[in-house]
């Protein structure tokens, strides 16, 4: 693809933005949308790659400055693979896109710069239209790129649960590795997996498992992947006992509490209570309604003497 400089700069006036109203925020979350899900596919084939890059320049190429560095930092800050892509790769491809935004006229220093207040609330839309569909992209734990709030230590705690999920899928006790499975997660991936993580939150992992009840969490898969951890060059004493971040203290009791990890007596324990409950409500309403019927009863009887 031919690129032509175009000396694109990033505007610091008080004119028009980009991004001033709702609508026009709605309407670049839509576009980034679609340009983040096509991500995956470019590593399929050479064409693949080739399209998936050009759709990003002709993105770039058309668009302001400041909605080309939201998407440049979304698409390093959630990487988009696909199951057989290693983030090595992914992060060879968007540096390349990072070149070709250089040779646009794009600048380096600018296209690293913090986020704007209107430039932030389109990255945080952006992950609340998205990270939900998409639970795979374990890097959303470590970021500090978008606002920290209840939503986002939520979506942390189902991204946490989804990976803890697919670990329990796919490991074998007799080979005490992860198995390629449709619903789990290969040993390949999951060592790639930690590897993109920070590691407070290859710790907050650990930590998120061992408060697991046993009757969901074998001890044999605790034990692999506390081993897991700690061979990505951190010390078992820290993966025991480093002290967590508050936000990090919340996604792991919000793990823990999880209704997938309760013991399934509890849980029909709390159904039943659930039952109870309604049927005393039950019982209350119907007293209630034969009571007015008996009133409207009387009422009639007393009008037709």
């Amino acid at each position: 693809m031919v690129l032509l400089a175009t000396n694109k700069h990033f505007s610091h006036n008080d004119g028009p933005h980009p991004m001033d109203t709702r609508k026009k925020r709605a309407l670049l979350v839509e576009k980034l949308s679609r340009l983040h899900s096509s991500v995956s596919s470019f590593s399929t084939s050479d064409e693949g790659y080739d399209q998936c890059l050009k759709r990003l320049l002709i993105f770039a190429e058309n668009s302001e400055p400041e909605s080309v560095k939201v998407l440049y930092k979304i698409l390093c800050a959630l990487p988009n693979v696909g199951r057989e892509t290693k983030r090595e790769t992914y992060f060879s491809f968007i540096e390349h896109f990072r070149s070709d935004l250089i040779n646009l006229g794009f600048s380096a220093d600018e296209l690293e710069e913090d986020l704007n207040p209107n430039e932030q609330e389109v990255a945080d839309l952006f992950v609340d239209e998205n990270i939900g569909k998409n639970l795979r992209i374990v890097e959303y734990l470590n970021s500090t790129f978008f606002t920290e709030s209840q939503k986002s230590s939520l979506r942390k705690s189902r991204i946490l649960i989804d990976f803890i999920k697919r670990c329990k899928t796919s490991y074998d006790p007799d080979t005490d590795r992860l198995n390629e499975d449709d619903l789990g997660i290969s040993q390949e991936q999951f060592e790639d997996s930690l590897k993109s993580l920070e590691e407070s939150k290859r710790i907050l992992i650990y930590r998120a498992a061992r408060g697991i009840d046993e009757d969901y969490m074998d001890r044999s898969l605790l034990s692999f992947l506390k081993s897991s951890i700690i061979n990505t060059n951190i010390d078992e004493a820290e993966v025991d006992s480093k002290l967590l971040s508050d936000e990090e203290k919340v996604i792991e009791k919000l793990v823990i509490g999880d209704n997938l990890f309760k013991p399934v007596q509890a849980q029909e324990s709390f159904s039943r209570q659930s039952r109870e409950t309604q049927t005393s409500f039950e019982g209350i309403f119907w007293a209630f309604a034969l009571l007015a019927f008996a009133v409207v009863l009387m009422f009639l009887i007393n009008n037709t003497k």
